[in-house]
């Protein structure tokens, strides 16, 4: 059962959104900690070259780190893949793979001559079979939209119809099949898309909890540095940041977050490397 091109298109970007906002939240905070530890050590009233060397090293072990870090982007960005990949033709080659599996399996079955697994196997090469099909009605009806628009840009108004008239064809064909999420009833396509819909949002929402987790540990640790009795166990909290010994293991902390927030934004961002055909196999 699939859904359209355009729905996975407007929810795919939703999707990506709410990723990519997870994302630069959680990098944006951590380097918020790692100036407010720096700049919250240096109202401790400790020696002005305590709080600079802290100060130099960190930010000499950021820049660094940062730096590195650009480095392996640009190699990664040199090896990226283009940005229109076959996406059809991955599914179905993967599909193809499949289908090879379950025929040597079944061969082997009908060797050992087990009767449940046979049966087993047969549908399950039989829905891989039907897949294969849809893929391939799916894939004729996109090239036929393309040499349609082709056509119909060029002045060619019979050609460009006579297009129009496959693609009704192939379109009835894949409704009878009854695989697409659209041919069904209204009822059941209304419950299948709020689903669907439902577990994808549900999926990115996760990767909001991080930041959201993140934000809440800074609120707890302002008000611990405040005074203000927010949470049990905040005026321990509260003394121990008071201390330039907890401080510092603050600081520690928050430049590897830092360090780690710069790792995983880049890796997020960057593009990916193309599949070699050993993987793709």
């Amino acid at each position: 059962m699939s859904a359209p091109h355009g729905y996975f298109h407007t929810v795919g970007k939703i999707y990506e959104f709410l990723v990519h906002l997870a994302v630069v939240l959680g990098g944006m905070i951590s380097l918020f900690w790692l100036a407010g530890s720096l700049f919250l050590y240096g109202q401790l009233g400790r020696p002005a070259w305590e709080w600079a060397i802290l100060v130099a090293v960190s930010l000499f072990g950021f820049c660094w780190f940062c730096v590195r870090e650009f480095k392996r982007r640009k190699l990664r960005a040199a090896a990226g893949k283009p940005a229109d990949e076959d996406n059809w033709g991955e599914g179905r080659e993967e599909l193809e793979i499949h289908l090879a599996e379950i025929e040597e399996e079944l061969s082997e079955a009908r060797q050992k001559e087990t009767k449940g697994m046979i049966e087993k196997l047969e549908e399950g090469r039989e829905d891989v079979l039907s897949q294969l099909e849809g893929l391939e009605l799916e894939g004729k009806i996109e090239e036929l939209h393309k040499l349609r628009d082709e056509a119909g840009a060029a002045g060619r108004g019979s050609e460009a119809r006579e297009y129009s008239k496959k693609v009704d064809k192939h379109n009835t064909q894949l409704k009878e099949r009854g695989d697409r999420l659209e041919d069904l009833p209204p009822v059941a396509r209304t419950f299948a898309y709020g689903m669907l819909t439902s577990f994808i949002f549900c999926f990115a929402f996760i990767f909001l909890l991080a930041p959201l987790f993140m934000l809440l540990i800074t609120v707890a640790f302002w008000e611990a540095w405040t005074g203000v009795e927010g949470f049990r166990g905040s005026a321990q909290l509260g003394e121990w940041l008071r201390a330039p010994g907890g401080m510092a293991a603050l600081i520690a902390t928050s430049l590897i977050l830092a360090c780690v927030g710069v790792w995983v934004v880049s890796w997020h961002f960057s593009p990916e490397t193309p599949k070699t055909g050993k993987e793709n196999r």
